[in-house]
């Protein structure tokens, strides 16, 4: 007789909690299911996980909540509870004095994982606003910059657009970081005439690179921006969310001056990298400046000494589980979701949320006069200036913050991840529990030039507006998609921006020019309409649906990917090519008429489905191309391609839309006569 009982002794962690397994059983039996005991300790939960198994739970001692998705039940002795595969799920024990006990059996059927399938979100909200990190106005933006949040809120904003979505693409310069004032000292000009015109300059490349926005906002002459700061920031010390303490701070004894951000430098105390004060670029950490290994002044070179200060903290572990329940819905890559929980499991730190200064927007507190709201604590409320803004004078930023109608998708690069998806989650939480939170956030990582970080200091750079000035905004935002430093860090190099661009654009030009010379040849430069179809042509077409259903998917929020969408353009391209190729092999069979007229009507559609995706990414290649298509009406997203109609007149395809890359730089490279 084989037997086995619950034995403390053969516990050991597994999802968080103790398990002992029964099967496969060694020696006995193998059988196609797994099973163990499992353990969950008074007050303690599962981790949140899902995985490829079907699962089924029976409860036996204890009491606790179930919960799969979005769905919660209670369960206890004599419960029984079966979750698909890939269903997201946790089991906390409610008992702070008893254990919870329970048998588990998992087995795979790949049958379970058909209902799994999913594409681009159906249901879709009425209204979204989509924001960027708002770029410090210390200088110009350079294609580093470009190729991170700036251009990708301007494609997922476009795509919602064209699905129908009132989306808005919203942000502003950030004009109280100290990093402005000491660049316009540098300058000889004040704090706001720096800020003044380096937000000119950043405004003008913006448009340069075809991002379009609903407003550009400049914080100290916003009408909303300063008072809601201030509203914020009282509201959460009214409501003790905010502690004043004395502690120590960096002070450089030289030049007479509290240090902090701009003004400090040293090593990460987590990392050891190179860090400027209060967060390390590497491993995006924050830091209190004092705690920096090997600080130094940045104004004079020597190490600081420490004086006490009073300032004002927010305890971000006062939210931790409302920060944790946060992160387990809002959608985010690996890399973010793994920065906060090393955050989160490390101890969420407490942050300093004013700063000795006199740049900045003052603290609303009597005692703190010589004080300025951390321009952190600030970007809290800025979001909901932004959509003040766009709400207009009749209308209130609550309505998109609470409505089930509205979402809120957040880009920024990976050296901001701790203070968007840590640090203002758990100020907004703090302040209004009834608001909802970003929908996602789309993060990159670092872009290099030749191999190293972009840096103005060094000249490192190559600015946005001075390769817009030799080659038109699609052509650098189609490189930068096909480089992006989505998932780690990426090259931009001259070389392999010439050659990629000619390579790839240079294939849509002489595919379209073939239909083109195709249409004009054979249809009179009408699209004809489909005549008898072959088992090649039907595939081509369920290509086309592929193709459209992956380029959704790299247009989505949750899944964000302009690396992909760059490539599925491109194999759309590479296919149709083949596929015009061999078809025009139906020419040697006269009797083939009626194969010849779905073919070409299958090119158009194919030059048709290119325009719309590309929409978002090269909009002015794609709104010319539809408009050569024969289209007056704007475009909008087609779940399954629709024919371009029959008759309809095709304008010329064969004048270039894009200019060699290559003669376009080498022009600029040429010396002065």
């Amino acid at each position: 007789m084989h037997i086995q009982r619950l034995d403390p002794e053969k516990l050991f962690e597994a999802y968080g909690i103790q398990v002992q397994m029964l099967y496969p059983w060694k020696d006995v039996v193998e059988p196609p299911f797994g099973a163990a005991w499992a353990v969950v300790p008074p007050g303690g939960s599962t981790k949140h996980h899902a995985h490829q198994e079907g699962e089924t739970f029976f409860f036996v001692r204890g009491q606790g909540v179930m919960r799969i998705g979005d769905e919660a039940v209670e369960v206890g002795p004599g419960s029984v509870c079966f979750q698909t595969p890939f269903d997201h799920h946790i089991l906390t024990n409610t008992s702070e004095t008893e254990e919870l006990v329970f048998l588990t059996v998992w087995w795979e059927d790949l049958r379970l994982w058909a209902d799994k399938k999913q594409g681009p979100v159906a249901a879709r909200p009425k209204r979204t606003m989509v924001s960027a990190a708002p770029p410090t106005p210390n200088g110009d933006l350079h294609v580093g910059h470009l190729s991170g949040p700036y251009t990708a809120g301007d494609v997922h904003a476009r795509y919602l657009r064209l699905r129908g979505v009132d989306a808005r693409y919203i942000f502003g310069s950030d004009d109280n970081q100290s990093y402005t004032k000491t660049n316009a000292a540098r300058l000889g000009l004040g704090p706001q005439e720096g800020a003044d015109r380096m937000a000119a300059d950043i405004k003008a490349t913006l448009d340069a690179a075809g991002i379009e926005l609903a407003e550009f906002v400049r914080p100290n002459s916003s009408p909303h921006h300063v008072r809601m700061t201030k509203e914020f920031f009282r509201r959460l010390y009214d409501a003790g969310h905010l502690e004043a303490r004395e502690t120590l701070s960096p002070w450089c004894e030289t030049c007479e001056r509290y240090l902090y951000e701009a003004y400090i430098r040293g090593r990460c105390p987590h990392c050891g990298s190179p860090s400027g004060g209060n967060l390390c670029e590497d491993c995006g950490r924050p830091n209190d400046c004092v705690d920096l290994l090997d600080a130094v002044c940045t104004q004079c070179g020597n190490p600081p000494g420490r004086r006490a200060f009073t300032r004002f903290f927010f305890p971000i572990s006062r939210w931790e589980k409302e920060l944790r329940e946060f992160h387990r819905q809002v959608a985010m890559n690996p890399s973010l979701r793994s920065l906060c929980e090393q955050v989160l499991d490390a101890g969420a730190p407490d942050m300093a949320v004013t700063h000795v200064s006199d740049w900045g927007i003052p603290v609303p507190v009597d005692g703190f006069e010589d004080q300025r709201i951390f321009v952190w604590l600030e970007m809290a409320p800025r979001y909901f200036s932004y959509a003040q803004h766009l709400a207009g004078p009749d209308g209130s930023w609550k309505d998109h913050w609470t409505s089930d109608d509205a979402e809120f998708v957040h880009c920024f690069g990976f050296d901001n991840g701790f203070y968007y998806a840590v640090f203002l989650p758990a100020m907004w939480i703090a302040y209004d529990r009834s608001l909802k939170l970003p929908k996602a956030f789309i993060m990159n990582e670092f872009y290099r030039l030749d191999g190293l970080k972009f840096s103005t200091s060094r000249r490192h750079a190559i600015w946005g507006r001075e390769l817009l000035a030799d080659v038109p905004p699609d052509v650098m935002r189609f490189y930068l998609a096909w480089t992006c430093p989505e998932t780690e860090g990426t090259n931009f190099t001259l070389d392999d921006f010439e050659e990629t661009c000619d390579r790839e654009l240079g294939a849509w030009q002489a595919w379209l020019a073939e239909v083109g010379e195709r249409v004009r040849k054979n249809h009179d430069g009408k699209t004809p309409s489909t005549g008898d179809w072959t088992a090649e042509q039907r595939r081509f077409f369920n290509r086309l649906e592929e193709l459209s259903r992956e380029a959704a998917t790299a247009y989505e929020a949750a899944t964000f990917s302009p690396q992909r969408v760059a490539r599925v353009l491109c194999e759309l391209v590479r296919e149709a090519h083949r596929f015009g190729k061999a078809e025009e092999t139906w020419s040697r069979v006269p009797s083939r008429g009626e194969e010849r007229r779905t073919s070409a009507a299958l090119d158009l559609l194919a030059a048709k489905t290119l325009a719309v995706l590309a929409a978002p990414l090269c909009p002015d290649f794609a709104a010319r191309l539809w408009r050569d298509l024969g289209f007056t009406e704007p475009p909008r997203w087609e779940e399954r391609p629709a024919w371009v109609p029959s008759g309809q007149k095709i304008g010329d395809l064969t004048t270039p839309y894009f200019p060699c890359v290559h003669e376009s730089l080498q022009s600029r490279k040429q010396p002065a006569a």
